[in-house]
């Protein structure tokens, strides 16, 4: 197990490393992410990714800075549990413990695994007491450590937490399909996928059809997950899955399937709950999470349209922890070895696990009593246990199972909009056109693409064709965009929405639509006026509407409006510099 979970996860450093994703080539595969047990960016209960850079380290959690000498001690902790982490380590720095006489102050760097073991391999990063959410990140950065140093980075580590992957329904479509008297899985969420009545077919047909959600594979562990635990299902094992299983013509309707039902894609788990509860019913029927995200959403949103309920697929599921372990490395000395061995005994200690329940996981002991708010109240089963977990896949399957995806997702027609305005002269140009380029390059053959450029006009580059025929036509042309004129913002998502309404009437098959505009302004050249844009954008809760993504590029944007455009069309909006811009559009090629 160990072995294959380091190939994976190994493989999935493509995703932390930019520079790898931008020069893929468009019509290759993408890297596998890390092995079940493993999250990497975008993890359920995490913040919402910042385009601007990664987690920045929190401040002492302390209410005092305490008197006399102090002993700092820096602990990098998957974000997931940030909740628990905060509230209990407050509690330590207030107990004064010393070590050599002096006071232990602990501070937090909450951090996502992949981000924190590239930077520090990279020599950016430097604690002295690491917990990513699963021992595969400890394998694989050990490894390259005894490369390096001829030790590991970490010798023992411990489970802080559990949580599980489940499905995420609404209560009263989870008792159409027989929640809690009988055990659900993915055959029951596959046969009301496949039916073309939808819920109907249960009863409900003002339910309408079966609308699914999970964020992008290439970006967030849990939803590749999500794909092998359907994998398992479809072929009976939890165990063992071989090549041959992922070529049956049953397993590849399953994933097309389910794949068809999708709404959308994200980077973020998180940003998919927080639309799943604030949109309701009638926009998202079901999305992959973790336990732990369940409860936390059911905290976190009382006045949602019903309770959401986790699912524990009767097929099989993954669990998994977060362990934390002392680091072996030259900047850890011994003062603060013994106060890291102090500080995860305080950690594992039972006061502080019984606290866990309150973040919305279980304690690192699966002996150990379950504690509300992990019940049926809150939408967790606390007597669910690891006896059906699945094991992990090889890395051939595993990279098997992500082509398979890629194969049968559902694709997008998307228009690219570039404000190229005289206020985007220079540097802030130049650094659009590389972030536009390297978007187009994520896009899969068979996405139909169009770019538009705006000033004081607006200017389609070419025509909306598959990204295999006309990609390389857009891409040379923005390599060729220089920035004069006015600002025609209006205009050019107006015409945008436009093309999209026209793209929708000639499709064939169900595709995502999306708009992806950048502007470092306001509107100053426009025949649109805003409320007649702002009038044609689909409604919050139109589950099928053209999804408006922007990006607000420098302190002169427009942010209120375009986040307006964006929060009203059900996408984000994210602010954007010339440092980085390729980030922010690597972070939006994930909802497509």
């Amino acid at each position: 197990m160990k072995g294959t979970n380091l190939l994976l996860v190994f493989g999935f450093l493509a995703i932390c490393g930019l520079a790898m994703f931008l020069n893929r080539p468009p019509a290759s595969p993408p890297v596998p992410p890390p092995n079940p047990g493993s999250v990497g960016p975008g993890q359920p209960g995490a913040a919402e990714p910042e385009p601007a850079g990664g987690t920045a380290p929190s401040a002492p959690s302390t209410s005092a800075t305490p008197a006399g000498p102090t002993l700092t001690l820096l602990f990098s902790t998957s974000d997931g549990k940030k909740d628990w982490i905060e509230k209990v380590t407050a509690d330590y720095n207030k107990k004064g413990v010393k070590v050599a006489g002096k006071t232990v102050v602990v501070k937090l760097n909450h951090m996502r695994s992949g981000e924190s073991m590239q930077k520090i391999l990279a020599g950016t990063e430097r604690p002295h007491l690491w917990s990513p959410v699963s021992r595969s990140w400890i394998d694989v950065l050990n490894e390259t450590w005894q490369t390096r140093h001829n030790q590991n980075f970490i010798d023992e580590a411990r489970p802080t937490v559990r949580t599980a992957l489940v499905l995420a329904l609404w209560e009263p479509m989870a008792r159409a399909l027989g929640y809690p008297d009988k055990p659900i899985g993915w055959e029951e969420v596959l046969k009301v996928a496949l039916d073309p009545e939808g819920w109907a077919s249960y009863g409900h047909s003002e339910w309408g059809r079966f609308k699914f959600g999970h964020s992008h594979p290439d970006f967030s562990t849990s939803a590749m997950l999500s794909l092998v635990s359907l994998l398992y299902a479809q072929t009976g094992k939890r165990s063992g899955l071989t090549a041959e299983d992922l070529k049956d013509p049953k397993v590849v309707a399953a994933i097309t399937a389910l794949e068809r039902a999708i709404v959308h894609y994200g980077e973020s788990s998180s940003w998919l709950t927080e639309k799943l509860c604030t949109r309701g019913p009638g926009y998202l029927s079901a999305v992959t999470l973790y336990e732990s995200s369940v409860v936390k959403a059911n905290l976190k949103f009382p006045k949602k349209a019903f309770p959401l309920v986790a699912i524990y697929p009767k097929e099989g599921t993954f669990w998994e922890n977060h362990p934390a372990g002392l680091v072996n490395a030259a900047w850890v000395g011994e003062e603060q070895r013994a106060a890291a061995r102090l500080y995860l005994e305080f950690l594992l200690a039972p006061a502080q696990q019984a606290l866990t329940a309150e973040a919305g996981f279980r304690p690192a002991d699966p002996a150990a009593p379950i504690a509300a708010p992990i019940d049926r109240e809150h939408g967790a089963d606390p007597a669910a246990s690891d006896a059906n977990a699945l094991a992990p896949v090889s890395e051939d399957i595993f990279k098997r199972a992500q082509a398979l995806w890629h194969q049968v997702k559902k694709k997008s027609t998307l228009y690219l909009l570039i404000d190229t305005s005289g206020s985007m002269n220079g540097e802030p140009m130049n650094a659009a056109r590389r972030g536009a380029e390297a978007f187009l390059k994520r896009m899969e053959p068979d996405d139909e693409v169009q770019v538009i450029a705006f000033g004081t006009r607006v200017t389609p580059l070419g025509r909306l064709g598959p990204m295999r025929e006309v990609g390389e036509e857009l891409v040379n042309k923005v390599r060729g965009l220089f920035a004069q004129g006015q600002t025609a913002l209006y205009d050019a998502v107006g015409l945008a929405l436009t093309e999209v309404e026209r793209a929708r009437a000639a499709s064939k098959g169900g595709r995502l639509y999306g708009i992806v505009v950048l502007s470092d302004g306001k509107d100053t050249s426009s025949q649109t006026q805003q409320l007649d844009l702002l009038a044609r954008l689909p409604k919050g809760e139109d589950a099928e509407g053209t999804r408006v993504f922007t990006i607000a590029y420098g302190p002169e944007a427009d942010f209120d409006l375009l986040k307006k455009i964006a929060d009203q069309s059900n996408a984000v909006t994210m602010k954007g510099e010339e440092a980085n811009i390729e980030k922010v559009y690597l972070s939006i090629s994930s909802y497509f």
